[in-house]
């Protein structure tokens, strides 16, 4: 990765690639959620309340729960995937990886690689999205 890109800030970041973050309500139903993670080609949804980051949801969890009735059953988690019903509130993870504002491209790329995040949210002082880093788009620059 090229110097110029480690040494920006996330502020600067966002400034020279916004993007958008796939956020949803906790009501939204699985098939939606899918559905707007193919249309804005993202790996990661954000469930938001009031305004504020809930949870998370990974495009891989979503797929394995919505597939879940065609394979075989191997454990506790996979049969009750089969019966329960699927809205964002009941698959998000409420502990997830986020960056701040004030942070450098450097400090966040281990942890979004560490926790397998291709879009990480990037939270205000306040805990409110006001954007996101897309993994894509870091390797993309670097490779300029």
């Amino acid at each position: 990765m090229t110097e110029r890109i480690i040494t920006l800030s996330v502020t600067e970041w966002l400034q020279k690639h916004p993007a958008m973050l796939v956020s949803v309500s906790p009501d939204t139903d699985i098939l939606d959620i899918v559905r707007a993670m193919l249309a804005h080609e993202s790996r990661d949804a954000y469930v938001i309340e009031n305004g504020r980051v809930r949870g998370h949801l990974s495009f891989n969890k979503l797929v394995n729960h919505l597939f879940s009735h065609d394979r075989p059953v191997h454990s506790h988690r996979q049969l009750f995937a089969r019966v329960s019903a699927a809205t964002a509130e009941e698959l998000m993870d409420p502990h997830f990886a986020y960056c701040r504002e004030d942070e450098q491209i450097n400090q966040i790329l281990h942890r979004q690689l560490q926790c397998d995040v291709s879009d990480l949210v990037v939270l205000a002082t306040d805990n409110t999205p006001i954007g996101v880093i897309k993994l894509t788009e870091v390797v993309r620059e670097s490779l300029q």
